[in-house]
């Protein structure tokens, strides 16, 4: 099975998704790491754009969709989100959630720690440490160590001080509330965005962090799961 992520799409379509997701029948779900829209539009309610855009890609690519919302999401995101998708084959709205899917267990937290821009969904650190932490520690309680399984961890914003959250003046403006959980839990996989410019892959000890970086930018990430759930991690070009 195969998963590809996205991020920061920011209410701009990039045609060469769908072509790539349908290019391959083993992409089974895409992930969304936030900013499906950006409060700044003006053009049109920021959040008439969600349904429309999800509701192609499923229905084009018969796609499982997992998303949470950034910080430039106006209120009302998670909402969108749960109401795209045929009645057959709906989206999942992951923020502060956990999900079982075939083997691989996807928890979501969206939104950013502060930035300069005063954005809608911005929270300090302290509060998204202790909501990511919970979700960690819940799955370390509940889950089941003798089946195998791959976590992934879905967050907008990347953990501090890692090639996910580096501006290209060299400065890191990521989270450490993201950081410390995974620290601390070392889910298998943190899929991330944000930061447009930062398109890579590093490693928080165990734990492969990989951010897309910005959807019209044309790059994805690709995680490629097998039955006895060893995986792989790639940027890919969506040509």
């Amino acid at each position: 099975m195969k998963i590809l992520a996205i991020s920061d799409i920011h209410g701009k379509k990039n045609p060469k998704l769908i072509d790539y997701i349908k290019k391959d029948d083993d992409i089974k779900a895409l992930l969304i790491a936030g900013d499906i829209t950006d409060f700044h539009i003006t053009e049109f309610e920021p959040l008439s754009f969600v349904k429309p855009f999800i509701d192609e890609i499923v229905e084009e690519c018969d796609v499982d969709v997992f998303a949470i919302p950034g910080n430039c999401d106006p209120a009302g995101i998670c909402n969108a989100i749960k109401e795209s998708g045929p009645d057959e084959k709906p989206a999942f709205c992951m923020h502060n959630q956990l999900i079982a899917y075939e083997n691989v267990v996807i928890m979501g937290y969206g939104g950013s720690n502060p930035t300069p821009f005063n954005t809608p969904g911005e929270a300090d650190d302290d509060h998204i440490y202790l909501r990511v932490y919970e979700l960690l520690a819940e799955y370390d309680y509940i889950g089941n160590t003798d089946a195998k399984r791959v976590v992934i961890l879905l967050t907008h914003a990347p953990p501090y001080d890692t090639k996910a959250d580096e501006l290209p003046d060299g400065s890191h403006v990521g989270s450490q509330g993201v950081k410390k959980p995974i620290h601390e839990f070392q889910p298998d996989i943190n899929i991330c965005g944000h930061i447009h410019e930062a398109c890579s892959i590093d490693k928080i000890g165990k734990t492969t962090v990989a951010n897309p970086g910005m959807l019209e930018m044309g790059h994805a990430v690709l995680i490629d799961i097998d039955e006895e759930a060893n995986y792989t991690v790639e940027i890919v070009d969506l040509e």
